[in-house]
């Protein structure tokens, strides 16, 4: 028995010499190998990236044909764009417009500076007249995704544009944070309005809209953008008298001022001029001047 034992032993080291897992190469796994490497090279020629960009623009959809860095970074973008009431794109980056011609169609000019994980792509999109442009893509998940539109050599133009309205969006929610509480009316001759706001997670949000002595609006819609900030809620559908629309910025006493317009339900006439709320304070008509801690409805 023990000398099988060494038998056997002495084989497997033989087999398994030069191989230094101590595991038997086959022909198959030799094989498997190359192969893994003949696809990848295949993957990168442009025979391929053009089949590829066949599949992207069949269904030309941002999340599933956008590369993850890419894609995080359009998200972001569009998720802060939301806040402060900008517009991201105002046209379809796949279509090169707004609206489809009915002959739309797209060309591949060409694929050039392949590398093992960017290259580039020269078309040209129809739609209405013809459009020369350029995809960036990247490899990842052992495929190409397209990773930016219209890049210059260095790919990075769109990208940059993104992280710059990122930028912008954060500092705008830092200089949301300074609204957090509720603003009073002052003044003279305007409707006795009450705002509250608070900070979430998807940016300054109206948490109360109050209008002393007549009723209240349930979900006003806020934007920021920094320095103006939009309190707009409309619902003609249920109710064609009822609307709020407040357009405001900080002044330099650090009241809220600017214009509003207010139609509700219960009041016809409704108002449309110039408002000041002041944070922590609110003024009844009659002339009472109380803290907003003193303030119960």
């Amino acid at each position: 028995m023990k000398q099988l034992f060494l038998f056997i032993s002495v084989v497997a080291l033989a087999l398994s010499c030069g191989n230094k897992t101590g595991t038997i190469v086959s022909d198959a796994d030799t094989l498997t190998v190359d192969s893994i490497v003949d696809m990848e090279a295949y993957r990168h020629s442009d025979v391929y990236i053009c089949q590829r960009i066949d599949t992207i623009y069949k269904y030309m959809n941002d999340s599933a044909c956008c590369s993850q860095r890419y894609y995080a970074l359009m998200t972001e973008a569009s998720f802060l764009c939301e806040e402060t009431g900008d517009i991201l794109y105002d046209y379809d980056h796949w279509v090169c417009g707004q609206d489809y011609s009915d002959d739309w169609s797209y060309k591949v000019m060409r694929v050039y500076n392949i590398t093992d994980s960017t290259a580039l792509v020269d078309m040209i999109i129809h739609n209405f007249v013809d459009h020369e442009t350029t995809i960036a893509l990247y490899y990842e998940r052992d495929d190409w995704y397209v990773d930016d539109f219209n890049p210059s050599e260095d790919g990075e133009d769109d990208k940059q544009a993104l992280r710059s309205i990122i930028r912008d969006g954060l500092e705008a929610r830092e200089k949301a944070k300074e609204l957090v509480g509720s603003w009073g009316w002052v003044g003279e001759n305007c409707p006795e309005l009450l705002l509250s706001f608070e900070m979430t997670s998807h940016g300054l949000k109206c948490t109360e809209c109050t209008i002393y002595r007549l009723d209240g609006f349930d979900h006003p819609e806020v934007t920021f953008n920094g320095t103006e900030l939009w309190v707009n809620e409309e619902v003609p559908a249920v109710h064609p008298k009822k609307r709020l629309y407040l357009h405001l910025q900080l002044d330099q006493n650090g009241d809220l001022t600017g214009g509003c317009t207010i139609r509700h339900l219960y009041n016809g006439a409704g108002y449309e001029g110039p408002i000041t709320l002041r944070k922590g304070y609110f003024r009844y008509r009659d002339g009472a001047q109380l803290n907003m801690s003193d303030y119960a409805e």
